[in-house]
Parts: C-alpha cells; structure tokens; sequence
C-alpha cells in the first residue's frame, strides 16, 4: 500500500497539470465541457514505475493508479492539488494552490515490505559469511525525512504557442521552511484518436529545501564526518501524457515524466543518480 500511495503521489503531482491540459484541449472535440460542480474519479489498471535516485533504494511499482478531480464556481481539486481561483480571463489565470512537496517522498516511504522479505527468505547483502559479533553492535539510524506540503501563487498566460505557467509555492507545513519556484510551458495536441501533451520546465528549490531533504545527518554514519549546507538546486523536466478514448468510459492511458537533478543534490552522499523517471501505461475507467 505504500509503494501504491508514493507512486500515487509523485505521478499526481508530476502529471495532473499537463493531464489537465491535454483533457481541456480533448474536451473541445471529444468529450463533454467541465462546468462548475462536475466531478470524476478513474481507477486506470496497467504498470507505472517511480524510479529512487536514492543510494541503495529500490524503486517502486504499481499496477492500479486512482485519479480525480472536482471542480466549483472557484475552488477545485485536482488529485492531491488544492486550489482557489482568484482571476480568471481568456489569455491569464491566478490560482491560490497547495501541492505536496515531491521531494519528500524519497525518504517518507521506503518500501517496508522489503524488510519482511529479507528475513523470510535468509537474504543479506553481505558477500562474505555473517559471524556473531562479540558484543552487540547497534545499527545506524535510518535516513528519514518528512513529506512537505506547499502553498503559494500560480498564474498561467495562455497564447497561441503554448501554455506558461509559474508559481512559487512555501512549505505551510514547517518542515524545512524552504520554497520552491515552478516554471513550465505546456502544449496540447488533439487528433480525431485522441490527444498528447508536451511540457518543459524547471524547479528552482531553496537552499533549506534541498539542505533538508538531501544533506546527511552525522547521526546517519557510523564514523565521524564534516558535512557542509547544501546550496539551492535547480531541477528540469520533460514530460508527455497520451490520452486515446476507446469509449465512452474508457481510455488509454500513457505518462512519462524524466527529471534531471540539480548539482547540489546530485553532489549528497544520499543521491546516487543524476536524473530519474516516473511513468504509467494503461487502461482507465472513469466512474
């Protein structure tokens, strides 16, 4: 269950906006408009992986993915998206949101199952045969870390071109007390089979974001060691959703989400990857 909800959370919140795109767009053709009051939830059956930059973490996989969304005269929801709509034209929109911190799911949910499974089935690391030790020996504590949640402003211009969207969103939750600055432009395109959306951007995070979530504690190693504060980071991304309706209530259903990551937190003893991808192929059911 939690390898389901960290997969959840990272496509939700990596996904929704572009996803919301390419269904705006698809609506004007295929489907009916989204009014005030209109609310849907889609259980998508298929396979979608999260990829953990993390040192020694296994990534994490899933075959059900749940969505939904709900839309009022202002306030909406969109998966783990909260939002209130402030102004509203044909070419600009300001949105008051809350969003859950990506980051944090790295370290909140580690696959606990992993651990049953090692002792049910005599598994160790070690390339060498285990002995006692003579005395007990206490093991290092986990890296732990908490998920954020993030509330802030968020306006998009709508051109011909594509869709800009910036936002800069605080941790409400006082976790790290850091923020984030979001940037991204988005484009839809619609056939008569379906639709694709496109998006590019970047994530500008604050130094007490990234020094939180990846700076090591000297209680995490077992031998003494001089850590540093990390600086801030700047994280970029592509991303593409596919949408094909087969009926009335079914689609096909296709995310890919591939994030490079900033230099300071490549550079934590924690990372051990420079980039990592999250992506969901299938079948959905909206209800």
């Amino acid at each position: 269950m939690k390898r389901l909800f960290t997969l959840l959370l990272l496509l939700c919140t990596s996904v929704s906006a572009l996803a919301e795109a390419t269904q705006d767009a698809a609506d004007s053709d295929t489907l009916q408009q989204v009014s005030a009051g209109d609310w849907q939830f889609s259980l998508a059956l298929g396979y979608g992986v999260l990829e953990n930059p993390r040192a020694k973490t296994d990534n994490i996989s899933t075959y059900v993915l749940p969505s939904w969304y709900y839309y009022g005269e202002r306030f909406y929801v969109e998966n783990l998206t909260l939002g209130y709509s402030l102004y509203e034209t044909d070419w600009i929109s300001v949105d008051v949101q809350g969003q859950p911190n990506e980051d944090g799911i790295f370290f909140e949910f580690d696959g606990v199952g992993k651990l049953l499974l090692s002792d049910i089935m005599g598994f160790t690391p070690s390339r060498e045969p285990i002995t006692r030790p003579s005395k007990a020996v206490e093991p290092p504590p986990a890296v732990e870390r908490k998920i954020s949640y993030l509330a802030g402003l968020s306006a998009t211009w709508y051109t011909p071109a594509f869709d800009l969207t910036s936002g800069l969103f605080y941790d409400v939750t006082g976790v790290h007390n850091g923020y984030e600055w979001q940037l991204s432009a988005k484009k839809a395109f619609v056939w008569s089979w379906g639709a694709i959306g496109l998006e590019a951007g970047g994530v500008y995070k604050s130094a007490e974001l990234v020094d939180y979530y990846y700076n090591a504690r000297k209680e995490e190693f077992t031998r003494p060691i001089r850590l540093k504060p990390l600086e801030a980071a700047t994280n970029w991304h592509v991303k593409a959703v596919v949408n094909v309706p087969l009926s009335d209530s079914l689609m096909l259903v296709a995310t890919l989400k591939h994030t490079a990551l900033g230099d300071s937190i490549r550079d934590s003893v924690l990372i051990s990857a420079d980039s990592y991808f999250a992506g969901f192929v299938g079948v959905s059911y909206q209800f």
